[in-house]
């Protein structure tokens, strides 16, 4: 039974991201359309996470279901307000963070991958700061980002994966901003990589 909820939402998942990526990502920002399109693939998550909780009863899954649904407001905020829309996904990252520590299987694996993740990116932060507004924002907003994927490196494959990619997407997001990269293409990663990442996080309330 599981398993069928699961694939109907990855149907209608798959469904919106597509659409999506298809006909709302080329229209001109900010867009209340747009808007809809973009939160629809996250809303679809976040009631997949919902279930997830309702039928297991786990107390990490419900962190996760509201992390989600942080998210899919910050989503909403980002397409007409950026810093606001950062700050909300920096509240959905400590709700799954929470989430991960509930599980009782964080390891101090997750110091070493924070370590080397926010290394990493306070490196690329360095070089491109000319190029962001607010860069000591970005900065506050990766110690959080890194801490929720260090977090789940430590877990399960999915958690990790799903943690990664968010890392991956948000990074490839600052260096389009820095250096103004115009290609659609670009974006559309960006997208994928974002929308796989959430989708990985809600399956892991199951």
């Amino acid at each position: 039974m599981n398993g069928y909820v699961i694939g109907a939402f990855a149907v209608v998942f798959l469904a919106a991201a597509l659409v999506y990526l298809a006909v709302a990502d080329g229209m001109p920002a900010p867009s209340r359309k747009r808007a809809v399109y973009k939160i629809i693939p996250t809303l679809t998550c976040t009631l997949l996470a919902l279930s997830g909780a309702l039928v297991h009863g786990r107390p990490y899954a419900w962190f996760l279901f509201l992390g989600l649904g942080v998210c899919t407001a910050a989503d909403w905020i980002l397409e007409f307000r950026f810093i606001p829309g950062m700050g909300t996904f920096g509240l959905g990252h400590i709700l799954y963070c929470v989430a991960y520590v509930l599980t009782g299987h964080v390891q101090s694996l997750s110091l070493w991958v924070f370590l080397v993740l926010f290394g990493v990116i306070s490196v690329l932060w360095f070089f491109l700061r000319k190029g962001l507004d607010q860069a000591p924002l970005f900065l506050c907003y990766a110690a959080v980002l890194c801490t929720m994927a260090a977090l789940a490196s430590s877990l399960n494959p999915r958690m990790m994966a799903g943690g990664l990619l968010f890392v991956l997407s948000d990074v490839m997001i600052g260096v389009r901003m820095a250096l103004n990269i115009k290609s659609r293409w670009y974006g559309v990663v960006i997208m994928v990589t974002y929308y796989a990442a959430q989708f990985l996080i809600a399956l892991c309330a199951w």
